[in-house]
């Protein structure tokens, strides 16, 4: 059982509303702001264009404890945030914390592009009420840390993206906090400076500063967090360890596949059609309402097309990403390199794609199936925004299965890791760990 006298954040029934509509929101704000001065509660109804953002939050951040919290876009993450560091007022509940708060809620925030990065870091860390006389003192570890000795006297608007980040980064770890609170900031910087930061942040773990993390990175969360909050539609609906709660996510997350029902609009006005697509995990087992792969195990798609006429040069496309992070696709195949120029004759066709083994790791990804004319490749039609699952053990800190072995030479023994030492991850070149 954690110490009572270790406890830095407590959070009790904290619930919170918004307006939808400008004018609305004013209003409100005036009688709410009138209700506070006559000590009169809050209403727990919902006014006209009203929505919880927040309803009943309840949770414990204890000394040297790491919180994740994950969810949808819009399931209050940021707002739970805001509130913790001061930025928003809860409309019920109560808040109470015990400790110096450092909110890296966006790096940089209150920085003034006219003055210099030597004057906005006394800007900066004292609208974080660090005093003068310790900024002064902390200044060349600053410097050191966010690596701007060059430019430390040069106008901010001089600077890249990734100096003012890493300036930003370098303040608010140096506030002595005893409370950090992140929200989406960790990839910042190249390589050696996210090795850096990681480092830091252990030290400031170790020391006993306790983290509240919003991330969309599995590989962070199971890396750095003692726990994970699922928020959904505002709800605390789950508390755990990071493995479950992550799969719990990622099962929620998955929307149904395409509907196979309502052929998707000819974007090009051509007469050829994707008319249906179906997800199958293992060859003749067909699975449209759980639409998933196992990985380990052969995964085809099988792509149905109608055409009103005889086309040639056709090429298929199929792309997929990753679903919860934006970027290139993990995986492209086109059917003509692989196996030239297609003629499709006019009426129903099937095509198969099977991977004879899928490496991918158990998560929720999306597909983008495509037909293309032509060397220029015009489009004659698209699917995009398909939804399919990997099912299958859970992986750490990767993207893809791969079978290996490891060689060791006599004067190097391995030593067996017990379930309850603290997870680490050796990765320093990943956008998704600092």
């Amino acid at each position: 059982m954690p110490n009572p006298s270790d406890l830095h954040i407590s959070v009790q029934g904290l619930s919170k509303k918004f307006s939808r509509s400008l004018k609305k929101s004013f209003l409100y704000g005036a009688q709410d702001i009138l209700r506070g001065i006559i000590r009169i509660p809050g209403s727990t109804t919902l006014r006209t264009s009203e929505f919880w953002a927040l309803q009943d939050i309840n949770f414990k951040l204890y000394k040297g404890q790491t919180l994740g919290l994950v969810g949808l876009n819009g399931s209050g993450k940021t707002t739970l945030l805001r509130i913790i560091s001061n930025i928003l007022a809860p409309t019920q509940g109560t808040l109470t914390v015990h400790g110096r708060i450092a909110p890296m809620l966006a790096l940089g925030a209150g920085f003034k592009p006219a003055l210099s990065g030597y004057e906005n870091i006394f800007l900066n860390l004292s609208l974080l009420g660090v005093p003068y006389q310790i900024i002064r003192n902390q200044l060349p570890s600053i410097v050191d840390f966010a690596d701007i000795d060059d430019a430390l006297h040069a106008p901010l608007g001089t600077y890249s993206s990734g100096m003012k980040s890493r300036l930003g980064f370098a303040c608010a770890i140096h506030t002595n906090p005893q409370i950090l609170v992140i929200d989406e900031v960790l990839a910042v910087g190249d390589s050696r400076f996210r090795m850096k930061c990681r480092n830091h942040m252990n030290i400031l773990r170790k020391a006993g500063t306790s983290m509240l993390i919003v991330s969309h990175s599995a590989i962070t969360l199971e890396a750095l967090c003692d726990e994970c909050l699922y928020l959904k539609k505002g709800q605390l609906i789950a508390q755990g360890k990071p493995s479950e709660i992550l799969e719990k996510y990622e099962e929620d997350a998955l929307a149904p596949l395409h509907d196979a029902t309502s052929p998707p609009t000819n974007k090009a006005g051509s007469h050829a059609l994707i008319q249906l697509l179906d997800v199958i995990p293992i060859q003749g087992e067909s699975l449209k309402k759980v639409p998933h792969w196992t990985s380990g195990l052969q995964g085809s798609l099988l792509i149905h097309t109608r055409s009103q006429a005889a086309l040639t040069n056709v090429s298929i496309s199929v792309m997929l990403f990753d679903a919860s992070q934006p970027g290139a696709p993990l995986l492209y195949f086109t059917s003509s390199r692989d196996l030239g120029w297609l003629t499709i004759l006019a009426g129903e066709h099937t095509i198969h794609l099977t991977l004879p083994i899928v490496r991918l790791v158990t998560g929720n990804y999306r597909l983008k199936i495509s037909l293309s004319q032509g060397p220029k490749r015009d489009l004659l039609d698209s699917i995009d925004d398909i939804k399919i699952a990997v099912r299958g053990p859970r992986a750490h800190s990767c993207l893809y299965l791969q079978e290996r072995t490891w060689r060791l030479p006599d004067d190097i023994v391995s030593t067996p890791v017990l379930n309850d030492e603290p997870r680490e991850t050796d990765f320093d070149d990943t956008d998704d760990v600092p």
